[in-house]
């Protein structure tokens, strides 16, 4: 089975209008929010997403340009986009993140069978 980290990171990477560059640690927070959201939610667990708008809110306040760093600012279009890849590409892996962020410049994801 694939590390759950390099499956997080390849999904948030696609949500960056630049994937050669650095996004700033904002909009790599967010990123990797939608993707632990998503995630979740495709396996039917939605507690990450009653609580995403707030967390994403103060990624907003801290980079007002934030939103310049995503191929789109429509949050359920973002969903729904990586539910689809992960269904896609993971259909059957049964894992529930429990915790995904960045560790220094590494992403970290605990997670849990469902």
């Amino acid at each position: 089975m694939q590390k759950m980290s390099a499956i997080v990171k390849d999904m948030a990477m696609t949500l960056l209008k630049s994937r050669d560059s650095v996004p700033s640690g904002e909009a790599a927070h967010a990123a990797l929010l939608f993707v632990h959201v998503a995630w979740n939610k495709s396996l039917g667990n939605d507690d990450a997403y009653r609580n995403y708008q707030m967390i994403l809110n103060r990624f907003e306040e801290s980079n007002p340009a934030l939103w310049n760093e995503f191929i789109t600012s429509d949050h359920e279009a973002i969903l729904a986009d990586l539910a689809r890849y992960k269904e896609e590409y993971y259909p059957d892996d049964p894992r529930v993140i429990v915790v995904c962020g960045m560790r220094e410049e590494n992403v970290h994801v605990e997670w849990t069978d469902q």
